[in-house]
């Protein structure tokens, strides 16, 4: 089963225990239901998705297959249960949503000014023009694919 969230619509000044969002999930390739939170701490919300268009029961059938999904993965480690914490739809969609804002953040960044890592030291340092002295000293974010970047981004951010 191929997950995708697509369409996020993020607002910071809204989200207080969790993510205010809104997204579209879609499932192997097409548009199954639109999730959501209000950011005050409580459980997302799906509801179809308007180009989904079969009948409400093969909504309720596909739902009740991705939740099966995550029901049927190992469980996620965790310090605060010793069996692990069980894998669910609702964390997964958060994790995306993280990962969003995450890239979102970096592809700003990456316009504003060149961002550089050292091997021997933790982080990532920002200069507004191009280091050329530690050019071989440091990996420069800019000139990697955007995956590595923001894996590099992600890992030390």
């Amino acid at each position: 089963m191929k997950l995708e969230l697509k369409n996020i619509k993020h607002t910071a000044w809204a989200s207080e225990e969790t993510h205010c969002y809104q997204a579209s999930l879609y499932v192997d390739g097409k548009p199954v239901a639109i999730v959501s939170n209000d950011g005050h701490g409580g459980c997302d919300r799906d509801y179809a998705h308007p180009k989904f268009n079969d009948a409400f029961s093969v909504y309720c059938d596909k739902m009740l297959a991705v939740h099966a999904y995550f029901k049927s993965l190992p469980n996620t480690p965790s310090e605060w249960c010793a069996d692990g914490l069980p894998q669910e739809l609702e964390f997964w969609c958060a994790d995306q949503v993280n990962d969003w804002l995450s890239a979102r953040e970096l592809k700003k960044k990456l316009k504003k000014e060149f961002l550089f890592q050292f091997a021997d030291k933790v982080g990532v340092f920002a200069h507004k023009t191009r280091p050329s002295l530690i050019a071989d000293k440091a990996t420069i974010l800019n000139d990697l694919p955007f995956d590595e970047a923001l894996a590099i981004w992600k890992e030390t951010a």
